[in-house]
């Protein structure tokens, strides 16, 4: 299978995934924001799974080490990014003057997944790197967008946006796209 078709494929199962355990446990209010969402767990382990199969590395051992270093980012990650959502979508938050950069640090996911890449010597084109930062950051507005054209459950806004898994296929096809697959070797 294709690299492209089967990060496309993934990026959709994953906003599905996201969409149906909001469904599941409750659609009313922010609801969605008080739990741990187990569909996270499972598109960062399908995007590492991912990740392993198609990876331009130049060894086996080395495309382990990388997926592992991943894995303990993703681990590092998941937890403080859930935590910034959450402060971010509270009341406190919008009373305080946190300062909203720290919140969304996150943002920079694509950048430090290239950081990693580049440590373990796997070249990412900068083309790649910037395209995959872009769509990163753009995900939300993008899915805002989406959301303007397929309300859901007639909310049109950006929590909604976030809340319904819009953004999760943006999210997961930015990330890959800064990782060289060996597609891209052999369409050179």
């Amino acid at each position: 299978m294709n690299a492209n078709v089967a990060l496309g494929i993934l990026a959709l199962l994953a906003g599905a995934l996201w969409r149906l355990e909001v469904e599941w446990r409750g659609w009313e209010g922010l609801a969605w924001t008080g739990y741990f969402h187990l569909a996270v767990p499972a598109a960062v382990a399908s995007f590492l799974v991912w990740t392993w199969l198609f990876l331009d590395a130049p060894s086996p051992r080395r495309r382990a080490a990388i997926v592992a270093v991943l894995a303990l980012f993703a681990a590092l990650a998941v937890p403080l990014t859930e935590g910034s959502l959450r402060t971010a979508f509270s009341r406190f938050f919008f009373a305080s003057s946190l300062p909203w950069p720290l919140l969304f640090w996150w943002l920079l996911t694509p950048s430090l997944v290239v950081g990693i890449l580049r440590a373990f010597r796997v070249p990412v084109e900068a083309r790649r790197w910037v395209l995959g930062q872009a769509l990163f950051v753009a995900a939300w507005p993008l899915a805002a967008t989406v959301i303007q054209v397929f309300p859901q459950h007639g909310h049109t806004d950006a929590i909604h946006a976030f809340k319904s898994g819009l953004v999760v296929p943006f999210f997961v096809i930015a990330l890959g796209i800064t990782i060289p697959t060996r597609n891209d070797r052999r369409n050179a």
